[in-house]
């Protein structure tokens, strides 16, 4: 049997900010994929590269490291590399103390690339970063318009009315779906 600490359920605005995070996050990267595939190569090519300049210092680019990073199966990455290398993206070395040890290198082509999806990025993220940054503060401090404690900002309580045809709830600044209100009550 678990010895797991029950957790207290979610108020309907934390599902609301949960949500909101994870519609943005995927807005985000739904972006990147639609913006790699315009430039003529597959999005994971791009998390590849980003996958190996960002590692932390001290982290060598091996198959491994980069499987981790990407969470993805070692079988999977070599074949995620393969196309990488036939692309001129990167190149594989091997280790002269260690033959078994591989590690990768991004070529002046894949460097390329990975700045102009990199300033990408960037911009869309000053677009949606203070969304996703707004989403989590609230899920981290369990604050929301039914705690009475915090609002959404005016621009976001629009931005809710606008994606979610709702009846506003008075004087709390935003727009709940009707669903998360929870369920009336009857005067006695």
């Amino acid at each position: 049997m678990s010895k797991e600490k029950k957790s207290k359920p979610l108020t309907a605005w934390e599902y609301v900010a949960l949500a909101e995070f994870r519609y943005q996050l995927r807005r985000f990267l739904r972006h990147m994929e639609e913006r790699a595939r315009a430039e003529g190569f597959h999005p994971q090519q791009y998390q590849v590269l980003l996958a190996i300049r960002g590692l932390p210092e001290g982290q060598s680019p091996t198959i491994g490291a980069i499987a981790e990073r990407m969470q993805l199966h070692h079988n999977s990455i070599v074949e995620l590399i393969d196309r990488c290398e036939k692309r001129n993206f990167l190149r594989r070395t091997r280790s002269r103390d260690d033959q078994r040890l591989v590690t990768l290198a991004i070529t002046a082509e894949g460097e390329q690339v990975l700045r102009q999806q990199a300033s990408a990025a960037r911009q869309e993220m000053q677009t949606i970063g203070p969304i996703l940054a707004e989403s989590i503060s609230k899920l981290l401090q369990n604050k929301g318009p039914r705690s009475g404690n915090e609002k959404l900002s005016p621009q976001r309580a629009q931005k809710n009315t606008k994606a979610r045809p709702a009846k506003a709830k008075e004087n709390s600044g935003v727009s709940m779906p009707e669903r998360l209100r929870g369920p009336k009550m009857r005067a006695t």
